[in-house]
């Protein structure tokens, strides 16, 4: 009796045991999440954003200069599509836009999630902003 219960303790510590012997290469692996951060861009003035365009609610491309950048929200911003113009709300002091600054469409407050630049274009599919649906 007292070895079924022997059996499954000593199998776990020997599984612990040999995780700790890997080499540290293998325990020092990035996490995805960590490698998704690093990619993070950030626009140092909120200025040097000329054009924009929405992709439906999730996303929006920011042009500054000759580069564009990616932005997705944490939640759909509903006005984004029909916004005609959009205004920065960062933290005081701060001029730069990055994941951590808000979009303001039509009065509504759109929080980025992510900033990420991107090459070339934005696609096709991201429009200006047009006439409200009917």
């Amino acid at each position: 009796m007292m070895n079924r219960l022997i059996r499954p303790l000593a199998a776990a510590m020997l599984a612990g045991a040999a995780v700790s012997a890997l080499p540290a290469s293998a325990q020092d692996t990035p996490a995805p999440a960590a490698a998704a951060a690093a990619k993070e861009a950030r626009i140092p003035f909120a200025s040097m954003v000329r054009d924009y365009r929405a992709e439906d609610r999730d996303a929006i491309y920011l042009r500054a200069g000759r580069d564009w950048y990616r932005g997705t929200f944490f939640a759909p911003c509903q006005e984004l599509p029909w916004a005609w113009n959009i205004r920065f709300d960062n933290s005081p002091g701060v001029d730069a836009i990055d994941r951590f600054s808000t979009v303001i469409a039509r009065g509504e407050r759109c929080r980025l999630n992510s900033l990420v630049k991107i090459v070339g274009e934005p696609p096709a599919k991201a429009k200006k902003p047009g006439k409200p649906e009917k």
